[in-house]
């Protein structure tokens, strides 16, 4: 975030666990963490014995050939605040870190090696700090609590926990949104139409919400950030019609799921 005002200390179990780093000036007694994280401080922290920079190289830049990294998350409650991207890390939308891999923009799609559900998601900051991955042993994507929860049901993860998750750049114009299935959520080369067609539904998309596969075309409100999605060929689209008009970018709902 705009902080190595956000090198953050989020506990896990028995693990201190440094969270996503936003630039490289050093911390004021002002910034960081509650506000009270002065810069000796934090250039005194450590990860499992590995130093943590807070200037030049502060985060990873190297991909793995396998695209297989570790998740940890960052964002919301009080780990609320503004990335170095664009956006606020609230823990409610599909934003990651690693803009010093992907780029500031960039869409990835996460997926879950042992499950194959995925999110498209949306890099919004910088980091980790290298001192994480070094602990890990791997290099790590810093992501929002929602992508934790919908990958693997949990809202919060730390290096120790070595949850692993393969990361790979898709289109742009992928939306962000998460399901399952051999597609992955790329968005398809364009094919040449006289009239624009909508999305088709897919067989199904896995919801956290639920906990299950639903049906192509169903149109559900997500308990993660109260938003409505459909499950077309691309996974769970956003559209703020479907509250509504009981239509989604797939045509009508095959389900219409409001939360209660």
């Amino acid at each position: 975030m705009t902080l190595i005002s956000r090198l953050i200390a989020v506990a896990v179990p028995a693990t201190l666990m440094i969270a996503c780093v936003g630039s490289d000036d050093a911390l004021t007694s002002a910034e960081g963490s509650g506000g009270g994280v002065s810069s000796a401080v934090v250039s005194a922290l450590t990860v499992a014995g590995h130093y943590c920079p807070q200037h030049g190289e502060i985060a990873g830049r190297t991909i793995p050939s396998d695209d297989l990294f570790y998740l940890t998350t960052f964002g919301g409650g009080v780990d609320t605040g503004h990335m170095a991207c664009g956006g606020t890390a609230d823990g409610r939308w599909m934003y990651i870190a690693d803009s010093w891999r992907f780029g500031c923009g960039a869409h990835v799609r996460l997926t879950n090696p042992r499950t194959g559900h995925w999110c498209v998601t949306q890099v919004a900051d910088v980091g980790p700090n290298v001192c994480v991955e070094q602990a890990a042993g791997r290099p790590i994507i810093d992501a929002s609590p929602v992508v934790a929860r919908e990958l693997y049901g949990t809202s919060g993860a730390g290096w120790s926990d070595r949850i692993p998750v393969r990361a790979e750049l898709v289109g742009s114009s992928t939306p962000l949104g998460c399901g399952s299935g051999s597609s992955g959520g790329a968005t398809p080369a364009p094919t040449p139409s006289p009239t624009p067609t909508p999305s088709t539904p897919i067989a199904s998309c896995f919801s956290g919400t639920y906990g299950r596969e639903m049906a192509g075309g169903t149109c559900l409100q997500s308990r993660f950030d109260d938003l409505w999605y459909q499950c077309t060929r691309n996974g769970w689209t956003p559209n703020t019609a479907i509250a509504s008009s009981h239509r989604g970018p797939a045509g009508a709902c095959t389900a219409y799921l409001p939360l209660h």
